[in-house]
């Protein structure tokens, strides 16, 4: 596990490392974290917005994070709505697409150095509880997505990548990584991660709810996935696969009419 680093290139710690390190103070581990560089107008543009806005309810409170929230992120399109309750992290690395929807306590966190980030392309939809993570890594989610509730996409060190008009039912986890476990003399959460890369999902693909798409893995375009699957290989274009572990049982290809 890495945290993120200000813009003053220092190197990347360990999650315990960067707990004890001596040569910040507790203000500097918070700008890291959670703004993602110690500019102090920055500091100050983020505790204001997200103090006075992040639970303002109603009309007004959609309203005045559709005007004000952008100041805090990398770019935001025309007509972005912000729910109440978003947590936000290291925003500045984040680009938000025309017209998306972030619903309620929704979670969007970015830490690492200056290439970690993450863009939601035109017209997305992320929905309630939902968390998108990217740690040293990169998420880029196409236009026109729907991302059900209590979701999370995570990488690590990876790239996620979700095509064009892709929908994800609720409950869905997609990407993460595995920890080392090689060692026995020191615990499992000091060894690291191991990342495949992450996870490439194709245009026009249904992720029914309750998937796992574990991180390495390929969905082709116009895939579906059944309902409580656990997807750990490839997924070719247009199939049609599901169960545990997921298993092509046909191609959406079959029912075509021959000419």
């Amino acid at each position: 596990m890495t945290n993120p680093v200000n813009q003053d290139d220092k190197p990347v710690l360990s999650f315990h490392e960067f707990a004890n390190d001596k040569s910040s103070s507790t203000l500097q581990k918070y700008q890291d974290i959670v703004i993602g560089n110690r500019r102090l107008s920055t500091l100050i543009w983020y505790e204001l917005l997200t103090f006075f806005l992040t639970f303002r309810p109603g009309m007004l409170g959609l309203f005045l994070r559709q005007k004000l929230y952008r100041k805090l992120f990398r770019s935001v399109g025309p007509k972005v709505a912000f729910g109440n309750g978003l947590s936000l992290k290291q925003p500045g690395k984040i680009s938000i697409g025309k017209g998306c929807v972030i619903d309620d306590q929704v979670n969007l966190s970015v830490r690492g150095s200056d290439s970690a980030g993450m863009v939601i392309g035109t017209a997305s939809y992320i929905g309630r509880n939902s968390e998108l993570k990217a740690r040293e890594g990169f998420i880029d989610i196409g236009e026109q997505v729907s991302i059900g509730s209590n979701c999370r996409i995570a990488t690590h060190e990876g790239r996620i990548h979700i095509g064009n008009e892709v929908f994800v039912a609720a409950y869905c986890y997609i990407g993460g990584g595995n920890h080392r476990f090689d060692r026995t003399d020191i615990p499992i959460a000091r060894q690291g991660s191991i990342s495949k890369g992450g996870v490439t999902i194709g245009d026009d693909v249904w992720i029914g709810s309750n998937c796992v798409i574990a991180d390495g893995v390929t969905i082709g375009k116009g895939a579906i996935i059944g309902s409580c699957s656990y997807v750990n290989k490839d997924i070719p274009d247009y199939a049609i696969a599901f169960g545990h572990p997921a298993t092509v049982r046909k191609s959406r290809l079959d029912n075509l009419p021959t000419t």
